[in-house]
């Protein structure tokens, strides 16, 4: 609640700012405040055992929505309505948290216990970081699209009005496949519809760095929702599923960290880069060779298979796969009832 408080802010104050230096140093402060916000929401939603993918694919409906709403105001009024919007946004969000945090009481102990640990068991666990290590070769390049795709619509004959439909066309793909994502890890297992994503996304920045014509880029949209919609889920329930006991919030922030933010930051650089000596489709063959060193990797460490470790942790806190495997919350629970009929009310 704080940190949407606190970026939602200093949102507002950008606006006042005419001295690049000072702006670019508050930029830095509000991303600082809304960096951890999604990490955080994502270990809460997995410590409650809440159906992750059915709560997550919302994120995708709100950014799809925040992206068209907020380049449709900024076009009709200005660009500086985006802070606005940004900072009503947050701050709406820091009134639902307060209204939550009022309505459920005080934070449970059981939940205080599991967020004390140290860094020092994540980096031990062998199979943990070989998995964040293949994020970083995964996560970076789809959050680099958004801003490089743009380049690439427009140099194949699109226009920037018509950017703007096929982003939300893509955006908006992810949550349908964030909804699937559960009953396709059931029937596949999570490790190789991880697998099978990744090898869209390789699949999906070759045919970019061909550089096709804007309408082959627009019927292709959904391939969006079929790598982010899986991996952004996915990743989340693997990196949990493999952390030591007590250590899954820091073992999901770290992911954000190393595999998410950190292989952004990689991408933007280099594709910025190549942009400029190679154009989009160098921009986009860096991609796919990124993310096929991922999709080697993944394979060589066997991070498509499940360890005895998952399984033990699996029936240990009770989150039980076999025909159930995967499943998320409401999924399994409709599993079981087909099993052995409807739960009694009275």
């Amino acid at each position: 609640m704080l940190l949407c408080l606190a970026a939602s802010l200093i949102a507002v104050s950008l606006l006042a700012i005419r001295w690049y230096p000072l702006f670019l140093l508050l930029y830095g402060c509000m991303y600082f405040f809304q960096a951890p916000v999604m990490p955080l929401s994502d270990s809460l939603t997995l410590e409650e055992s809440l159906p992750f993918s059915r709560i997550r694919k919302w994120g995708a409906v709100g950014f799809a929505l925040g992206v068209f709403g907020s380049g449709r105001l900024a076009a009709m009024i200005g660009l500086e309505t985006i802070f606005w919007f940004y900072s009503i946004c947050f701050f709406l969000s820091a009134l639902l948290l307060m209204l939550m945090t009022g309505s459920r009481g005080s934070v449970r102990q059981s939940v205080r216990q599991k967020k004390t640990g140290s860094y020092r068991m994540l980096l031990r666990d062998k199979r943990l970081m070989q998995l964040i290590l293949c994020t970083f070769f995964v996560g970076g390049t789809n959050v680099a699209n958004n801003t490089y795709f743009s380049f690439l619509y427009i140099e194949g004959g699109g226009t920037i009005a018509g950017v703007g439909i096929v982003m939300l066309l893509m955006v908006g793909s992810e949550a349908p496949f964030m909804q699937w994502s559960a009953r396709l890890a059931g029937r596949f297992s999570l490790e190789k519809t991880i697998l099978g994503a990744i090898g869209v996304s390789v699949i999906r920045f070759f045919i970019y760095s061909l550089e096709p014509s804007y309408i082959i880029l627009a019927l292709l949209f959904f391939m969006q929702g079929a790598v982010n919609g899986i991996i952004l889920v996915e990743f989340v329930r693997y990196v949990n599923l493999l952390a030591p006991s007590g250590h899954e919030g820091m073992a999901v922030a770290m992911y954000y960290a190393l595999g998410s933010n950190g292989s952004a930051i990689v991408c933007q650089l280099i594709g910025g880069a190549a942009l400029d000596r190679f154009g989009p489709g160098g921009v986009y063959f860096f991609f796919a060779a990124f993310n096929l060193i991922g999709l080697i990797l993944y394979l060589i460490f066997g991070l498509q298979k499940k360890s005895k470790k998952e399984r033990e942790k699996r029936l240990t806190e009770g989150k039980k796969f076999g025909n159930i495997d995967k499943l998320s919350g409401e999924a399994a629970e409709s599993t079981r009832e087909r099993r052995n009929g409807p739960k009694k009310r009275g």
